[in-house]
């Protein structure tokens, strides 16, 4: 199957159960303050975000303050516990229609989000965890929005690597071959998901998982 849309790797989000406390430990692992974030209404949700050059990090929550809701948390927050842990990564691309049905089953569905002055399309799996049991990246569109990463601070701190580690590598990477060219994404076989994110700081070298 051609595939004539392409992706770019956009960011990836780290989960925690406490927003505050978890950019707290990263500002002291990376060296460097956290850019403010906001609340995904919607979801019920906060975060915090940190410029990596083109992509960025997002520490999200979900938010004590927000008011409950019916459906079902993106990035399967609902269903988070443990440790804080990277858990999902997101790319993007101009035209999401298009691409939406070529790539994996069930990627989900458009949903329409705004935060603050941003605004973007992005799928979101009916029982929120994306295909392939969390491995394949969601998707996304900013439109005419400016991509975040321009309001955010830059410490000139860079993605080195991003390792999917997963049980269905076979399946994830010939698609991403086909509509991702970064050489920084690694699609490894594990028996279980994990994520890797080798940062390059001016102060040296961190691992975050």
């Amino acid at each position: 199957m051609k595939i004539q849309a392409e992706i770019k790797f956009d960011h990836f989000a780290i989960a925690t159960a406490n927003l505050e406390q978890t950019v707290e430990n990263l500002e002291k692992t990376l060296e460097y303050p956290f850019s403010p974030g906001g609340q995904h209404n919607l979801f019920g949700t906060h975060n915090r975000l940190f410029r990596l050059g083109d992509i960025y990090l997002e520490v999200i929550a979900i938010n004590p303050l927000a008011t409950s809701f019916q459906q079902p948390r993106w990035f399967d927050l609902d269903n988070f516990s443990g440790n804080p842990r990277i858990i999902t990564w997101i790319a993007n691309t101009k035209d999401i229609l298009d691409l939406l049905p070529k790539v994996w089953n069930n990627p989900g569905e458009i949903t329409k989000l705004s935060r603050d002055d941003l605004e973007w399309d992005f799928t979101v799996p009916k029982k929120g965890k994306m295909p392939m049991d969390g491995a394949a990246p969601a998707l996304i569109k900013w439109g005419s929005t400016r991509h975040p990463t321009f309001k955010m601070i830059d410490h000139n701190c860079r993605l080195e690597r991003f390792v999917v580690n997963t049980p269905f590598a076979e399946e994830l990477a010939p698609i991403l071959n086909k509509i991702l060219f970064d050489p920084r994404v690694e699609v490894n076989f594990s028996r279980c998901l994990s994520f890797e994110a080798h940062i390059l700081t001016p102060k040296g070298k961190v691992v975050l998982e």
